[in-house]
C-alpha cells in the first residue's frame, strides 16, 4: 500500500511536501522581488514613472500614428508634450513657493501671535527640564558648537542636483523608448509567451486590459485633478486668499494620492489663512471650501467619470498606499493605484494567482 506503483497515483505526502516547497519558493520570489524594489529604488522610480506616463500619452500616439505620422516622430512629440508641461508646472510652483518666501517675513508679527500661545508653555517646561539636566562647566573647559563644513553641504547639494537630473533624463528617455518601441515590445512578448494558444491569448487579455484601464484611469485622473486645482484656485482667488493659485497647483498633486493626499491639502491654505487674517472664523471658511470642493469631487465627479474603472478595494488601496511609501517615499504613493491595478489585472489571467487578484478587486 505504500508502495508508489509504476503508472499509480502520487502518494499524498509527496504531494503536500510539493505544494509546501512551491508555496515557500514563491514566497522566496516575491521577498527578492520587493528587495529589489527597495535597493534599486533609484533606477526603478524614474522608469516606472515613465511607463506609467506612457500609458497616459499612448493615445495621443496613436492617434498621431493613425493620421500618417510616423511611430517615432510621434512618440518625440509625445515626450516633447509630457516633458513642457511638467516643466510649466514645475516652474509655477517654484515661481510662486519663491514668491510666498520672500513674503513670509511680512507675517512675522501674526506667526508670532499665533504661536504664543502654543509655545509658552513648551518653553516654560523646557526651561525647568534644562535647569534639572544642566551641569556645571568644568573650569578651563570650552565649549565647541559643531557647524555644518561649508564644503560637505556644496557638495551635498551638488549631488543631489546631479542625481535629480540623471533621475528625470532617465525618465525622459524611458518615456520616449516606451512609446516608440511600446507595440514591437509586444509583440515580442506575445511569441515569447509560450507555445500553447491559451498562454498567449491570456497574456494578450492581460496586456490589453492593462493599457485600457490605466491608459483611461490616468488620462480621466489628470484631467479632474486639473480641473479641481483650477476651481479650487478661482474659488480662493474670489474669497481672497493670498497665492491661491499655488493652494489650486498643491490641491491637484495631491489628490493624486488616495486618501492621504486629499487629507494634507487641508493643511495649506488653512495654514495661510492663518497667517493672513489671524482669525478662527476664516480657517474655518478656508477649510469649509475645501471640503465641499473635495467632497463633491470625491463623491460626485469621481464615481461619475471614473466609477469603477479599476476595481480596487478600499482596504487595498490603502494599505497599498502605506506598503509603496515604505518601499518609494511620496512618488510610491502616487505611484500605488496603478501598480496595484496592473497586479490585479495580471494576477487574475495567472489561474495559479487568481486568489491575489480577488483579495485586491472590490
Amino acid at each position: 500500500m505504500g508502495k508508489l506503483l509504476p503508472g499509480g497515483p502520487v502518494p499524498e505526502t509527496i504531494s503536500r511536501n510539493s505544494l509546501v516547497t512551491e508555496r515557500s519558493l514563491a514566497i522566496l520570489a516575491i521577498g527578492a522581488v520587493l528587495g529589489f524594489c527597495w535597493l534599486a529604488r533609484e533606477l526603478l522610480l524614474p522608469t516606472v514613472l515613465a511607463l506609467f506616463l506612457a500609458f497616459t500619452l499612448q493615445p495621443l500616439v496613436a492617434w498621431l500614428e493613425a493620421h500618417r505620422i510616423p511611430r517615432p516622430l510621434a512618440a518625440l512629440l509625445g515626450t516633447l508634450l509630457a516633458t513642457l508641461v511638467v516643466a510649466v508646472i514645475a516652474a509655477l510652483l517654484y515661481d510662486r513657493i519663491s514668491s510666498f518666501v520672500q513674503e513670509l517675513p511680512g507675517y512675522e508679527d501674526r506667526i508670532r501671535a499665533a504661536t504664543q500661545a502654543l509655545f509658552r508653555r513648551y518653553t516654560h517646561l523646557r526651561a525647568q527640564s534644562d535647569q534639572l539636566a544642566a551641569t556645571k562647566p568644568q573650569p578651563g573647559t570650552v565649549k565647541v558648537q559643531e557647524s555644518v563644513p561649508l564644503g560637505q553641504l556644496l557638495l551635498g547639494t551638488a549631488q543631489g542636483a546631479l542625481a535629480a537630473a540623471a533621475a528625470v533624463t532617465l525618465a525622459v528617455f524611458v518615456l520616449y523608448f516606451a512609446l516608440a518601441e511600446g507595440p514591437r515590445y509586444r509583440r515580442k512578448l506575445l511569441e515569447q509567451a509560450g507555445e500553447t494558444a491559451g498562454g498567449r491569448e491570456r497574456l494578450a487579455a492581460a496586456l490589453a486590459e492593462i493599457q485600457r484601464d490605466l491608459s483611461s484611469y490616468l488620462v480621466n485622473r489628470i484631467v479632474l485633478n486639473a480641473i479641481l486645482g483650477a476651481v479650487m484656485a478661482g474659488v480662493y482667488a474670489l474669497y481672497g486668499l493670498e497665492h491661491a493659485v499655488v493652494w489650486g497647483l498643491t490641491t491637484a498633486l495631491l489628490h493624486f494620492v488616495p486618501y492621504v493626499g486629499p487629507a494634507l491639502g487641508i493643511v495649506l491654505p488653512s495654514a495661510m489663512a492663518l497667517l493672513q487674517y489671524g482669525t478662527a472664523g476664516h480657517v474655518l471658511a478656508v477649510a469649509g471650501i475645501y471640503t465641499a470642493l473635495v467632497g463633491l469631487q470625491g463623491n460626485v465627479v469621481d464615481p461619475i467619470f471614473l466609477g469603477k474603472q479599476l476595481r480596487l478595494n478600499s482596504l487595498a488601496v490603502f494599505l497599498g498606499s502605506i506598503f509603496w511609501f515604505w518601499i518609494w517615499g511620496p512618488v510610491g504613493l502616487f505611484l500605488a493605484v496603478p501598480l496595484l491595478s496592473t497586479l490585479r489585472i495580471a494576477c487574475s489571467h495567472i489561474p495559479r494567482a487568481r486568489f491575489v487578484a480577488a483579495f485586491l478587486a472590490e
